[in-house]
């Protein structure tokens, strides 16, 4: 009886010692730190659904993961943050594919898109631009911002002739169209706009509807023309790496979400570009419309001038590209 009790005693402490075992594992798991960073001002009206994202995240795997959103480029400049990436100085960028396509000028296809994100998924654009960015070792999720470009002016304008030979500034984007329109690109970096504007070094610039007023930039360029050109491609991108490591169930809980997100992601955008073109035109910000022969030029300069540029670089892929995106 003593030996029984002996070995109920002894089966006891190895009991107790392996639960306080467990729970010490358990008290000092911690999530995954992980620091990502934006091509934009974390507070800039365009970043919102970045921010969402990350929210979203942190809340669906609070014991898995916790996701640092550092900032913008104050944190690495935008054009070196794949880069950064790649090297895991970072863990997940929110960048645009026309800041990286020096990395494959596949990415510029990104900002040509006319479909949806979910259309895109459907179509094999989603799918080839996965294995496009795991060639330069990147993973890529899907997308986090949406809505067209339009050019601001100082001066108001009826025909597309009349940009000829303005200053407007200019980034990667946009280059390619000035050009067919005959313009003079001015490569100015966002933070110096509005004094080139104020100085006359420039006459107008591209951008979206959102993030322009915020800016300043429209106390002094108050004419749009009203027809929008390209697409936001903005790209979710994480490092390798930090993404293999992640629990499968994590992984497959973020790709199975994406295309609810980006559904979400596009609603957010249309109506946050809806009012704000309420409080422009409130402000004293007129959209200039083109006539019919001269909107459809604009739209094709638009789009000629980056196709032409895909068939020196990656021939082969733009049928391809054009027929994935809605071309």
């Amino acid at each position: 009886m003593k030996r029984m009790a002996c070995w109920l005693l002894v089966v006891l402490f190895l009991f107790v010692g392996i639960l306080a075992g467990g729970q010490d594992a358990l008290a000092q798991k911690k999530p995954t730190v992980l620091k990502a960073v934006c091509f934009l001002p974390k507070n800039d009206p365009l970043s919102a659904m970045t921010v969402e994202w990350v929210n979203k995240v942190n809340a669906m795997f609070p014991e898995d993961v916790k996701i640092e959103y550092l900032g913008g480029p104050e944190i690495i400049s935008s054009v070196e943050q794949v880069e950064a990436l790649k090297k895991g100085i970072i863990d997940i960028d929110f960048n645009v594919g026309s800041y990286y396509a020096p990395h494959g000028a596949e990415f510029n296809a990104f900002q040509l898109t006319r479909n949806t994100p979910l259309e895109q998924r459907k179509s094999g654009f989603y799918d080839f631009m996965v294995k496009a960015h795991e060639k330069i070792g990147v993973k890529y999720l899907g997308r986090w911002l949406h809505g067209g470009f339009y050019m601001y002016l100082k001066a108001p304008l009826k025909t597309v002739d009349e940009i000829k030979g303005k200053k407007i500034r200019t980034g990667p984007l946009y280059v390619f169209f000035l050009n067919k329109l005959g313009a003079a690109p001015v490569s100015i970096k966002p933070s110096d706009v509005y004094t080139s504007l104020e100085r006359g070094l420039v006459e107008g610039f591209c951008w979206p509807i959102l993030g322009a007023r915020a800016l300043g930039w429209t106390e002094i360029c108050k004419n749009v023309i009203d027809q929008s050109f390209y697409e936001g491609d903005g790209t979710i991108l994480f490092n390798m790496k930090k993404w293999d490591g992640l629990p499968d169930p994590v992984k497959e809980k973020i790709l199975k979400w994406m295309p609810d997100y980006e559904t979400d992601m596009v609603r957010y955008y249309d109506d946050a570009i809806a009012k704000e073109r309420e409080v422009l035109v409130k402000g004293g910000v007129k959209f200039i419309k083109l006539e019919p022969k001269d909107a459809e030029k604009y739209t094709h300069l638009a789009y000629d001038a980056w196709w032409e540029f895909m068939m020196t670089k990656v021939p082969d892929l733009v049928p391809q590209l054009k027929r994935m995106t809605g071309n």
